[in-house]
C-alpha cells in the first residue's frame, strides 16, 4: 500500500514535471498565434495614458488585458457539455459517471471522461477533460483545470515568467512575476482576477491546506501568500510533516535548477529569498471587496461551498476630506466611468470603484460581454443593497454652500433605485437620476453621504433589475455618458 508522504510526493512531483511543456516553442508559438497581440498592446498603452503611468506599468497592463480577454473572449466554461442535437439545446444533462478515454481523447492526455445522459433525447454525452494545452487552444473550453492550464501556457508565450498553481482543496490558478513590482501577482482566468489573493479563504469561504506554485526552474509553498490565518491553516496541514515537507521541496528545486548557469540561480536565489520574507507576514482578512466564485452554475457553487457571504463590503470607511488646493478654490469636484472603472479628482485619477467608497453592501461591477455594457448591480441572489459616498469637512473650517449631484440608474420591472443625500443634521434630500440635481437645502453642512439602495425586480434575475452607472464598454467618442456619476460640492 503507497504511503501517505509516496502518494503526496507523487502528486508534487506530478505538477513539478507537467509544467515543462510549456516551455515547448511549437505551443508557445501555437499560443501567441490566437491571441489579438495588437488589441492587447493598444488597450494596455491606452490604459496606461489615462492613469498617467510610466512605460515600465505596460507589462502588467497587458497582463490585466491578457486576463480580461481570455475570460471574456476566449475561453468558455463547462458546467455540463451540450448534446450534439439542436433539438435538445437547453434540455437538462445528467451525470452519469466516469469513463476510459477513447485512444483519440487519450492522444490529447484526457485524464478522465464524464458521461452525463441528455434528458432531451436519452443519448450518452462525453465530457473529456483534456490535459494538452495545445489542444485547449483549439477546443477552448472546460473547467478550472483546463483554463488554469491553457492561460499558463499563453503567459509563458508571451514571455511572461509564469507559475501553474496547485490548491489542495480543489482549484488552480496562475502566478505571474512582474518585473516592474518584483513580486508575483496572482491571476484567476476563471474568475478575471489579477492580484487579489485572499480571494479563495476570504471571498469563497475555502479552508486552505496545501498551495504549490510550479514552473520551468522552481517549486514554492505559497500557502501563505492566500491565507490570512496561518495558525489555522498549519493546524489542518496533517497530511505530511512540515519538515518533510521543506526537506522535498528544497530537493526538487536543487534538481531542476542543477543545470542552470551560476547567475540564474543566484538570481532565483534571492527571489525565493523575498517572496519568503512577504509571505511570513498574514495579510488582512478585510483589505478589499472580495467576492464568491462567479464561474459555474449557482447550484454547482452553492454545492461546492464557494458562494461566499454575498455581503462582502469594503471596510476602509473611506471619506472624502477636502485637499488644500480644493480648500483654496471652493470646490471638490468628483466624477466617475464605469467603463473605464475610474474615479476623477482634479488632477487625480483613481481606479477601482471601490477605493473611494464609504460604505457598501451586495453591490459588485458587472460586464456584460454579449451587449458591450458595464454597471454596478447587486450580488447575484441578494434582494436588495445599497452603496454610499461620504464628503466630510470636518478637518477644516469650511462648510457646505451648493452641491450639484447627477446620477444615472437604470432599472428593469419592479426594481427599484432610490437615491438620497443627506447630511450630519439629519436632513435628507431625494435625488433624481438622469439630470443634474442642484441642492441648496443643506447648506451649512460639514458632512455629506450620498447613498444609493437597490430593491425589487423579478423573476431569478430579480438582482440584474437595479443597475447604477450602465454604459458602453468602449464608448466612442460623442456616445453614451462618460461619466454617469458626478459630484461638485462648493464650500464656503
Amino acid at each position: 500500500m503507497m504511503s501517505r508522504q509516496t502518494e503526496f510526493l507523487q502528486k508534487v512531483q506530478s505538477a513539478f514535471d507537467r509544467v515543462l511543456i510549456y516551455e515547448q516553442a511549437t505551443l508557445q508559438q501555437q499560443a501567441r498565434s490566437c491571441m489579438p497581440l495588437e488589441q492587447l498592446q493598444y488597450q494596455s498603452m491606452d490604459k496606461a495614458k489615462r492613469l498617467g503611468l510610466g512605460p515600465e506599468h505596460l507589462k502588467d497592463l497587458v497582463l490585466v488585458e491578457l486576463l480580461d480577454w481570455f475570460k471574456n473572449s476566449f475561453f468558455k466554461w463547462v458546467d455540463t457539455p451540450e448534446c450534439d442535437n439542436e433539438d435538445c439545446r437547453g434540455k437538462r444533462r445528467t451525470l452519469v459517471g466516469n469513463t476510459i478515454a477513447t485512444s483519440d481523447e487519450a492522444i490529447f492526455e484526457a485524464s478522465r471522461v464524464e458521461e452525463y445522459r441528455c434528458e432531451g433525447c436519452g443519448q450518452t454525452v462525453r465530457f473529456p477533460r483534456f490535459n494538452h494545452p495545445g489542444h485547449l487552444l483549439r477546443v477552448r473550453k472546460g473547467r478550472c483545470g483546463e483554463w488554469a492550464n491553457c492561460f499558463t501556457l499563453c503567459c509563458r508565450a508571451l514571455g511572461y515568467d509564469a507559475r501553474y498553481v496547485l490548491d489542495w482543496t480543489d482549484h488552480v490558478w496562475t502566478e505571474v512575476f512582474s518585473d516592474n513590482q518584483k513580486r508575483w501577482l496572482h491571476c484567476d482566468p476563471c474568475e478575471n482576477v489579477c492580484d487579489k489573493p485572499l480571494l479563495y479563504e476570504v471571498g469563497w469561504g475555502k479552508r486552505l491546506t496545501y498551495v504549490f506554485a510550479f514552473s520551468r526552474d522552481d517549486i514554492q509553498d505559497v500557502t501563505w501568500r492566500y491565507s490570512a490565518k496561518h495558525a489555522e491553516v498549519l493546524q489542518r496541514r496533517n497530511e505530511v510533516s512540515e519538515s518533510w515537507l521543506v526537506g522535498r521541496i528544497l530537493a526538487l528545486r536543487n534538481n531542476r535548477q542543477s543545470t542552470l548557469n551560476p547567475q540564474r540561480k543566484q538570481y532565483l536565489l534571492e527571489r525565493t529569498a523575498q517572496e519568503l520574507a512577504e509571505m511570513l507576514i498574514p495579510r488582512s482578512g478585510v483589505e478589499e471587496e472580495l467576492p464568491g466564485r462567479s464561474t459555474g452554475s449557482l447550484e454547482w457553487r452553492t454545492a461546492r461551498g464557494e458562494l461566499g457571504t454575498n455581503s462582502a463590503r469594503p471596510t476602509s470607511n473611506y471619506a472624502i476630506v477636502p485637499k488644500e488646493e480644493e480648500i483654496g478654490q471652493k470646490v471638490i469636484r468628483l466624477a466617475y466611468s464605469c467603463a473605464s472603472d475610474l474615479y476623477v479628482r482634479g488632477e487625480d485619477k483613481i481606479t477601482d470603484w471601490t477605493s473611494l467608497l464609504y460604505d457598501a453592501k451586495n453591490v459588485t461591477r458587472k460586464v456584460e460581454h454579449d451587449w458591450n455594457m458595464v454597471y454596478l448591480a447587486r450580488v447575484e441572489g441578494s434582494p436588495d443593497a445599497f452603496v454610499t459616498w461620504k464628503v466630510d469637512l470636518n478637518s477644516c473650517a469650511a462648510s457646505v454652500d451648493t452641491v450639484k449631484v447627477e446620477v444615472h440608474s437604470t432599472c428593469y420591472g419592479s426594481g427599484q433605485v432610490l437615491w438620497e443625500l443627506s447630511d450630519d443634521d439629519g436632513r435628507t434630500v431625494s435625488i433624481s437620476s438622469g439630470k443634474q440635481n442642484v441642492v441648496t437645502e443643506l447648506r451649512n453642512s460639514k458632512v455629506l453621504v450620498l447613498t444609493a439602495t437597490l430593491t425589487d425586480g423579478d423573476g431569478t434575475l430579480a438582482w440584474q433589475h437595479t443597475q447604477l452607472f450602465r454604459q458602453k464598454r468602449y464608448p466612442q467618442s460623442g456616445e453614451d455618458l462618460e461619466w454617469p456619476f458626478s459630484i461638485s460640492v462648493t464650500l464656503k
